[in-house]
């Protein structure tokens, strides 16, 4: 009686898939082998001593090169740098070029002359930059970047002369401990008023979120002051808002063991600072606007056609 093959020793014992493609030279080595679990499986690169190859090694290692016979061929059709193929329909209108006609930048260590700005700046970026006129600090960029800014013939924007004649000073508080309806009553009791004025009223107001107002102003001030140098006699607040802030939720324990989520609102607010010029300006504006309007006649001074005694419906 035969004693059964299985498949299991059969295939530790010898190969059932012979490899198809066999080495031309016995000292290289096949990169793919066939075998029972896997059709093709990459084995790893080793040396004569049976040590695996890293990549720095793969990458120095030169291709063989094939014969007398076959290296005459390759070097006849192979292409140089800049060249163009012998089927190329634009051979005759640009012939081939030697690399040498190009100016290739290998890398630090090319033997190749480096261009005049490297040889002066000696591969400093911000020198290269200052070099060239593109650094933000050099003379020409901020002299180009000027004659960008030139626009309209040199005219500036209603605007841009506002920006350069009169200051203004934005700040925003913090989130205060409020909702909007009581904070927006007290944003528009101060808007429009002198500076000294919505501080007086800020003081002596009952209300309860006036104390962290009276202190937002008074910051307001500092600031406008210090870093602008308004002067706090002539300074008034031009617009003043709240903005909404990210409540805080709160568990509130209710009858038969429920519980309710209580929302504490926090809110904020805006303040814009100006000089009396911006008054007087406005104020300048209005009284043009009321002198270019034309005079109301009762009347209009033109012929009056179809007048009739009776209506003609």
């Amino acid at each position: 009686m035969k004693t059964p093959i299985r498949l299991s020793s059969l295939s530790r014992s010898q190969p059932i898939l012979k490899p198809l493609l066999t080495p031309l030279h016995p000292s290289t080595t096949s990169l793919q082998s066939r075998t029972f679990f896997g059709l093709f499986r990459r084995k790893a690169l080793e040396d004569s001593k049976g040590v695996p190859l890293s990549v720095a090694e793969l990458l120095e290692k030169q291709p063989t090169l094939p014969s007398s016979s076959q290296s005459s061929i390759a070097k006849a059709t192979q292409l140089k740098r800049g060249d163009l193929s012998s089927s190329s329909i634009f051979q005759d209108d640009h012939p081939s070029t030697s690399p040498q006609e190009y100016d290739y930048d290998d890398g630090p260590g090319s033997s190749k002359t480096p261009s005049p700005i490297l040889q002066q700046t000696g591969q400093n970026r911000i020198a290269i930059l200052k070099q060239g006129g593109l650094y933000p600090t050099s003379p020409s960029f901020m002299a180009k970047y000027k004659i960008r800014q030139i626009k309209r013939r040199g005219r500036l924007t209603p605007t841009l002369q506002k920006m350069q004649t009169e200051r203004e000073h934005l700040c925003k508080s913090h989130n205060f401990k409020t909702s909007l309806k009581k904070l927006g009553p007290l944003a528009r009791q101060i808007a429009g008023k002198p500076l000294e004025h919505a501080l007086v009223q800020m003081r002596y107001s009952p209300k309860q979120a006036a104390k962290e107002v009276l202190k937002h102003l008074v910051q307001a001030k500092n600031e406008a002051v210090f870093t602008k140098g308004f002067d706090p006699e002539q300074t008034y607040i031009a617009q003043a808002w709240v903005g909404r802030g990210t409540p805080d939720r709160e568990p509130l324990p209710r009858a038969r063991g429920r519980i309710n989520i209580l929302v504490r609102p926090y809110t904020s607010i805006s303040v814009i600072l100006k000089e009396n010029k911006t008054l007087e300006r406005l104020a300048k504006q209005k009284e043009e606007k009321k002198l270019r309007q034309k005079v109301w006649v009762p009347l209009a001074n033109r012929p009056i056609y179809g007048q009739h005694q009776y209506y003609q419906w």
